[in-house]
């Protein structure tokens, strides 16, 4: 009768399915021996640059494995040990992290030979405790076809009496390593490796020299555990990395010396509620004690399936005051991370899984998640409050998950992330929202503050000669008013002050003159301090001003020059076809004439988009744009280079389409800078393509290109300041500076306009998306 066989590859080709890393598949052994109740697991590595030195260990105080065990669970591949009865740990009730069985896997994708050896806790028939030590030889497995074909003694077993005081546990030796690591891949690889478990600082109750009273709760809930023997602590569970793994110094006690606010978020199962609470540190309290914490509580979105979790988030704001090594640890323990049953879920805090990066690059004066949620907010908010975002790596904490209380949440067949669907979506949104909302809180508490400077600027001055019945909060009043007068109104207030105090002195009333001569004085003193400001910008404003009268200048002699190029080229034109020269002539007389032509198209492209944007009719006033017309006059900046290297540009942009009220020189200097980055990736005999749609209230122009490919999860790094694809000198669009996205990104926000990549269509390699409001 014909049977399903299973090849020998099905190690490796399961191996780089479920485990993706290798810093993941060592994870998987640990979580093992947390599954087998161990308390303390040491996670030893050495020689791991030279395979065939190199070993790995790992050894615990586990429960160990009988022979009966070893063959039914460890052997047997996807083994359903895990599955049965409650899914827990026999000593401390502990729910399985292992769900597929891939232990055995994860060793594979590790090193080529596996070596076990297991003391069991409990006792055999006779009374006597039992040792086996096995041996596995991945690549003497993979000699044979099938597993059928494979005899016995490939896998080496022996099960002996073990000495009674031995301790229970299991010790893998993994050697002759897959590959050897380069110093990068080592560093990278300790690192995930040290940062698998959340650290004690974000699971403990945190410390009064951070936070005076605890906010939502002491300690999060990382795991669950409901057995008898460890109820409420499950045994503890320690994890040792020596040797090569050894960790270094452990620098989480600088937190209450760099942490400037925490977050919690408590999403409960049964109450359908999410709360979040936000406090000062004590070392933001001692800069800053009008900074106040808030809490509030909004609706669960999914009050019946979750997820529900806790987490524990901190902020650092401004440069560290810290060593370099202390620089280094917290640039590598920053970002939110996320973990399930107490162990970290790669990859997210290496990444934005939170989008917190790509927001914070492009930082709107409003917090868009915010806006159609009632907190109840008191304070008076900041309208700028979205300009305070900060980006990942001022974060550090985590969002603690157990699969009871997040069992929409499903882990990637390859161990890394969870699937993008609806509970996933939940989680970020909660989390963020409680980001975003502390970004809130920072910015009222920051405003409060800047007022006070303000005030006491003002009206600390001469406050011990305050008449009686005004005390400083009814001149705080007045500070107000006098802040949204102009600078013409204070000067006429003061002159009326004066006036009047000159009237009561001549009147013999002097005591009744003083307040208005210390209101005149003040006034006076606001004066000074806004035509500071006038005098500041009046001389920006002058530079500006010389430096647009040198271009208008500059203007004028490019199409000086342009007019002795288009000479120039007739006249060389004229000479070659009139005949009568010899090839050697004709022939350098060609070479001056396409230097000529060259030239004649270079001040061309720079005539006409030099103005197009300085001109006063480019600047007078805003109006909307057509698209195409300001597309093609960005496409005259790039043509000549674009036609050296054979590429197509084309603008399929409906002629209808206008952009919202805007300078023309704003526009084609939005898609100038567009198409030259689209130029540069492009290469050799490719196309562009500029298309435009109006949807939902939008117009959407997409410039999409052939060539170079741009990674979508890591594009907003190229809207940061000197982020640059090249560093090579162009003659004719210029070294790429990385400044290009970063202006057209700020040109972009005032008028509410967002630019992103998006997916571009098959036949292209990179989109670039600009949206812009009807």
């Amino acid at each position: 009768m014909p049977k399903f066989t299973v090849d020998t590859h099905l190690f490796r080709e399961l191996g780089e399915l479920l485990v993706g890393r290798d810093s993941t598949a060592l994870i998987e052994l640990i979580k093992n021996s947390y599954d087998a109740d161990a308390t303390e697991v040491i996670v030893h590595g050495e020689s791991l640059d030279d395979p065939e030195r190199g070993r790995i260990i790992v050894m615990d105080t586990g429960c160990g494995m009988t022979r009966h065990e070893f063959i039914t669970g460890f052997l047997r591949v996807a083994s359903r040990l895990k599955e049965r009865g409650a899914r827990r740990s026999t000593a401390f009730g502990r729910r399985y992290t292992g769900v597929k069985g891939i232990g055995r896997l994860a060793a594979h994708k590790l090193a080529r030979k596996l070596e076990v050896e297991s003391i069991h806790a409990g006792s055999s028939d006779n009374g006597e405790r039992t040792a086996i030590h096995a041996v596995i030889d991945w690549d003497a497995v993979e000699q044979y076809e099938t597993l059928d074909d494979m005899p016995e003694g490939v896998v080496v077993l022996d099960e002996q009496p073990a000495r009674q005081d031995a301790i229970p546990g299991t010790t893998l030796t993994l050697s002759n390593l897959r590959r050897p690591w380069t110093a990068t891949e080592r560093a990278k690889f300790f690192t995930e490796v040290q940062a698998f478990d959340a650290p004690e600082f974000i699971q403990q109750g945190l410390p009064r020299t951070m936070v005076t009273e605890p906010l939502l709760f002491a300690s999060p809930v990382a795991r669950d555990i409901h057995g008898t023997a460890g109820v409420g602590t499950g045994g503890g569970f320690q994890v040792l990395l020596e040797g090569e793994f050894a960790a270094g110094e452990d620098y989480w006690e600088l937190m209450p010396e760099i942490a400037r606010w925490v977050l919690e978020i408590r999403a409960e199962h049964g109450s359908g509620s999410v709360h979040f609470a936000i406090a000062p540190t004590c070392l933001t309290l001692a800069s800053n004690p009008e900074a106040e914490g808030y809490s509030t509580t909004i609706a669960h979105p999914e009050p019946r399936h979750g997820p529900f979790f806790d987490a524990r988030i901190f902020v650092r704001e401004g440069q560290f005051r810290v060593k370099q090594d202390q620089r280094v640890w917290a640039s590598r323990a920053s970002g939110v991370h996320v973990y399930l049953e107490g162990f970290r879920v790669l990859p997210y805090g290496d990444d934005d899984w939170l989008s917190i990066d790509r927001d914070y690059a492009r930082r709107p004066r409003q917090l868009e998640l915010l806006k159609d949620l009632d907190f109840g907010f008191e304070w008076e908010l900041d309208p700028d409050e979205g300009l305070t975002r900060l980006p990942s790596n001022n974060h550090f904490g985590g969002v603690f998950l157990t699969q009871e209380r997040a069992p929409t949440l499903r882990i990637l067949v390859n161990r890394e992330g969870f699937v993008p669907e609806a509970g996933f979506h939940t989680l970020v949104r909660l989390v963020r929202t409680g980001v975003d909302l502390l970004a809130r809180v920072r910015a009222a508490s920051n405003l409060k503050a800047r007022k006070k400077r303000r005030e006491r600027r003002r009206m600390g001055r001469n406050l011990s000669s305050t008449p009686r019945g005004r005390g400083p909060d009814s001149e705080g009043v007045q500070a107000e008013a006098v802040e949204q007068q102009s600078l013409p109104d204070i000067i006429a207030d003061a002159e009326a002050s004066i006036k009047e105090a000159r009237s009561l002195v001549s009147q013999g009333n002097a005591e009744a003159a003083q307040p208005k001569i210390i209101q005149a004085v003040r006034r006076m003193e606001e004066a000074k301090e806004r035509a500071a400001a006038v005098i500041s910008e009046g001389s920006l404003l002058r530079i500006l001003a010389s430096v647009g009268t040198q271009m208008a200048a500059f203007v004028h002699e490019i199409n000086g020059l342009l007019s002795s190029a288009q000479t120039l080229d007739r006249a060389l034109k004229a000479i070659l076809d009139s005949g009568g020269l010899s090839r050697e002539e004709r022939r350098r007389l060609r070479q001056a004439w396409n230097v000529a032509v060259d030239l004649k198209r270079a001040l061309e492209r720079h005539a006409s988009y030099l103005i197009d944007v300085v001109t006063p009719d480019a600047r007078r006033r805003r109006s909307r744009q057509r698209f195409a017309d300001r597309f093609d006059a960005a496409v005259r900046l790039v043509r000549h280079y674009a036609e050296r290297h054979r590429v197509d540009i084309r603008n399929h942009i409906p002629a209808t389409l206008k952009s919202p009220p805007m300078f023309p020189a704003e526009l084609t200097t939005v898609f100038a800078n567009l198409l030259t980055n689209a130029v540069k990736a492009t290469r050799q005999d490719g196309e562009i393509d500029a298309s435009a749609i109006s949807e939902a209230d939008f117009v959407k122009v997409r410039i999409q290109n052939t060539g170079v490919a741009v990674n979508l999860s890591d594009a907003e790094r190229w809207f940061r300041p000197f982020e640059s694809t090249t560093g090579d000198v162009d003659p004719a669009l210029g070294q790429g500076m990385g400044l290009g996205l970063t202006i057209t990104r700020s040109m972009l926000d005032y008028y509410g306009v967002a630019v992103r990549f998006v997916e571009p269509e098959s036949s292209y390699a990179t989109c670039i998306e600009v949206a812009f409001p009807e």
